[in-house]
C-alpha cells in the first residue's frame, strides 16, 4: 500500500485511476487490526486497483475532506469517481463486498 498526500489521491484521481484509499492514524487499534485484510485485499487485486493510505496524523485536513472521524476509513474510486466508502473496520468480507458493489454499476 502506497503512502499518499492528499495531493497524491487528486492526481490520481483526476487520471480516473481505480483506487482503494484508507485513512488511518497511528495508534489507532482498529487501522492495525484492518493491516492483514487490507493487504490480503491487495495481493488477490482482482479489478487492478492502486492502494493507498493517507495518514491522518500527516494530513489531518483529510478527515474534514472526507466528512468523518471514524477511523480506519475505507474508499473505492472508480473512473475518478467515489463509489465505496465504508466507515471504520468490519473484517474482511465486508472490504471485499464494497469493492465487489463498486465495480457492479
Amino acid at each position: 500500500m502506497q503512502d499518499w498526500s492528499p495531493n497524491d489521491l487528486k492526481v490520481n484521481l483526476e487520471k480516473g485511476h481505480s483506487i482503494f484509499l484508507k485513512l488511518w492514524k497511528k495508534g489507532c487499534g482498529a487501522c492495525k487490526l484492518a493491516i492483514p485484510a487490507t493487504d490480503r485485499l491487495e495481493a488477490s487485486n482482482e479489478h487492478n486497483m492502486t492502494f493507498a493510505q493517507i495518514s491522518t496524523d500527516d494530513y489531518p485536513e483529510i478527515l474534514e475532506i472526507a466528512d468523518t472521524e471514524v477511523l480506519p476509513m475505507f474508499f473505492v474510486f472508480v473512473g475518478g469517481e467515489m463509489k465505496g466508502r465504508l466507515e471504520g473496520f468490519k473484517g474482511l468480507d465486508k472490504l471485499k463486498s464494497m469493492v465487489e458493489e463498486s465495480f457492479r454499476g
